[in-house]
This record gives C-alpha cells, sequence and structure tokens, in this order.
C-alpha cells in the first residue's frame, strides 16, 4: 500500500480505466487466494466477505488526503497545480446489491479463521463451490439449470447439500 500511496494525489488521475481495472483485478485475486477459492468465484462475496472495496476506489478516496505528505519547491507557491483544481467526491462502494441473491442462504460466520485450511474449507462452503462435487455434468462448468444431484437425481439448486434429502 505505501507504493501505491506515494505521489498518489499526482498520478491517480492520469491512469488509464485499463490499468484501474488491471490493479483492481490484481487486488481481488489476492484475496481469493487469501480465502483460498478459485478466482472465478464472485467479487462481490469476496469484497464482501472480506470488508473491502477495489483497490483503486481505496486509492482514490486516500487521494484528496494524501497532499500533506508532498513538499513542493517556494519557486511555485500561489500557484494551483492542476492536479489540485477539482476535489473529487469520495466514491462510496456497496458490494451487498452486487452480491447474487443465493448468498444469503450460505452459512453464517462471525470472523475468518486464521488458518488457512479452515479458512478456504469455510469459503468453499459459502461461496458453494463444490458444486462439481455433486453434479453430474461433467467437466468444468458454471452453475446453470441443466445441472442434477449426483446423488438424489434432482435439479441442483445453490446450496444444494443443504437441502439434498441424501447425506454428502
Amino acid at each position: 500500500m505505501p507504493l501505491f500511496r506515494y505521489g498518489l494525489a499526482i498520478w491517480i488521475n492520469s491512469c488509464s480505466e485499463s490499468s484501474k481495472q488491471s490493479a483492481n483485478a490484481s487486488f481481488t485475486k489476492f484475496l481469493k487466494s487469501y480465502l483460498g477459492v478459485p478466482y472465478h468465484a464472485n467479487n462481490a462475496i469476496t469484497h464482501y466477505l472480506t470488508n473491502t472495496c477495489p483497490l483503486m476506489t481505496t486509492l482514490a478516496n486516500l487521494a484528496p488526503h494524501s497532499l500533506g505528505s508532498l513538499n513542493f519547491p517556494r519557486e511555485i507557491d500561489g500557484y494551483q497545480l492542476s492536479f489540485l483544481k477539482t476535489t473529487p467526491q469520495p466514491i462510496t462502494y456497496n458490494p451487498i446489491p452486487l452480491v447474487p441473491s443465493y448468498f444469503w442462504h450460505s452459512r453464517i460466520f462471525h470472523t475468518l479463521p486464521s488458518n488457512f485450511r479452515y479458512r478456504k474449507a469455510l469459503c468453499s462452503e459459502i461461496f458453494d463451490i463444490d458444486h462439481k462435487l455433486y453434479c453430474n455434468t461433467e467437466g468444468f462448468h458454471m452453475f446453470s439449470e441443466n445441472c442434477t444431484c449426483a446423488t438424489c437425481e434432482r435439479p441442483m439448486t445453490h446450496y444444494h447439500r443443504y437441502f439434498c434429502d441424501v447425506e454428502f
């Protein structure tokens, strides 16, 4: 974070959208790696569980407050620098509207375990990652209406193991 914050007010407005998206994607991949979930897991759920927001949103909100750390030469006293003309409004990020509705049927927890193995097991259940273990459809695929349970032969729903008659 200190590397990103260095001279933040100067460089943040000159970043392209693709570089901002790339930074956000890298940060989200880091979070997913920490949680032990695959990269195709839902981003909104990831940010909701970790109580974070995309990296560039955080940096954009820090930018107006980072000017105190900059020292300018006396020769430019009295001049208004071009990147200070407009003060951006704080960006609010709320992942809840982006979280899929099926997520609210998942297991409730109070804190993420510090042990990676337990954290990965909990997040696999919360993200409903183990779909492939119970689905009759072979090969990698995302959840669809054509999926059927391998044990009870009924159409699968998200978090099917909570509702299935057969013990997993």
